[in-house]
């Protein structure tokens, strides 16, 4: 990571106050993999006593650099007591590891405007349970990170470490974008099994370049078919990508290669089975009938309501021994449905809305095509 030199501008300053905070909260969570954070709830990162911002300033330490930080943590310390809070933060004259403590007229004096709404009671207070520790700065942070990825990930490369790095900050940027404050959970050993799902997928792409396709599907053949009659019983979805260009019957002979392979008549677990990318399915599911595959999509009569309560019913009956639903019903599924196994089948890139469910193994896996998909299970 090298700095460009000239003028400076906000856009600069804020793409490093992101790096910064980033990593911080990176080095954080790995510190203490078992425990789960908050990414960006009512501080930049909380665990279950402590709240954490974190502050990247290109200058000497002043009481006003962090006023704006501190007044927010105020702010959250009048409403739970019980919180203590950490400003992790960058200043070109402290040294790093060093801490500081702030006493109450230090935080009238941050307070400013504000003072008037704490009291000299709770700013006594919160003096006790704020802590500001300083770093270094964002490029030697970046190459701590680097360093700590390359040992907890068992990589070669600092090549594969920076590779590492941007699978997780995609991952927790997903994270931020699309759930609410209280969902954005996470932990060190949440990501380690994000990247080795990653690194899996990477792994399979190029597997099937180098090897040939031939032997690409008969490793997959290997991880995903149980032969035998004793068949475990055990909730499993399979979502594929296609696209509507695929022929349907492809599609059919998919699924009915599914039926064989994982549904048994003693067994009421019947396969759920998604193909991405297809807005209407009402073929393949017309030409499944016609093959006397029994089929259930969550409907009982054409232009019903989806009853996804009644496709996710384990008692459903063994008469079922299929269940074929659209890409978007994967999280309703997901959340009402104890999975054993998830298979992620893709052709671009896996699936967004498969979220690693705990109990759950998810398999990512690349296919360069969807109909090879009836041999392997075949």
């Amino acid at each position: 990571m090298t700095e460009i030199p000239g003028r400076r501008d906000g856009g600069y300053n804020a793409l490093k106050g992101f790096i910064f905070q980033f990593d911080a909260s990176l080095l954080k969570i790995y510190d203490d993999p078992s425990r789960e954070f908050t990414i960006e709830g009512e501080q930049d990162l909380s665990v279950e006593d402590s709240y954490i911002q974190v502050k990247h300033r290109n200058q000497k330490f002043s009481l006003s650099a962090i006023s704006s930080a501190v007044g927010q943590m105020i702010g959250q310390f009048a409403i739970d007591r019980e919180k203590r809070f950490i400003l992790y933060c960058y200043f070109q004259d402290r040294t790093p590891g060093s801490e500081l403590t702030l006493d109450k007229d230090e935080l009238i004096k941050i307070a400013k405007k504000d003072a008037e709404e704490f009291s000299e009671e709770l700013l006594e207070e919160f003096s006790k349970c704020l802590t500001i520790r300083f770093s270094v700065d964002y490029k030697e942070q970046f190459k701590n990170v680097v360093t700590l990825l390359t040992k907890e990930h068992h990589l070669q490369t600092e090549a594969e470490a920076v590779a590492c790095h941007a699978i997780i900050q995609k991952h927790l940027l997903d994270l931020v974008v699309n759930n609410p404050p209280a969902a954005r959970r996470i932990s060190g050993q949440k990501l380690r099994e994000v990247v080795n799902s990653a690194r899996s997928s990477i792994f399979h792409s190029a597997y099937q370049t180098l090897l040939g396709n031939e032997k690409y599907l008969r490793l997959l053949r290997s991880e995903v078919t149980q032969r035998g009659i004793n068949l475990p019983k055990r909730e499993r979805l399979f979502i594929i990508e296609s696209s509507p260009q695929v022929n349907a019957h492809y599609l059919v002979d998919i699924a009915v290669a599914l039926r064989n392979r994982f549904h048994r008549k003693h067994n009421a677990f019947s396969p759920y089975l998604v193909f991405r990318g297809m807005n209407d399915l009402s073929t393949v599911k017309s030409l499944l009938i016609d093959a006397e595959v029994k089929i259930f999509d969550g409907t009982y009569f054409n232009g019903d309501k989806l009853r996804l309560g009644d496709l996710t019913n384990p008692k459903l009956g063994r008469s079922v021994e299929l269940k074929v639903s659209g890409e978007e019903n994967i999280p309703g599924i997901i959340e009402m449905t104890a999975f054993a196994d998830i298979y992620d089948f893709f052709i671009s890139s896996p699936s967004e809305l498969v979220p690693d469910p705990a109990g759950a193994r998810v398999y990512r896996r690349f296919i360069q095509r969807p109909q090879d998909l009836a041999r392997v299970f075949g």
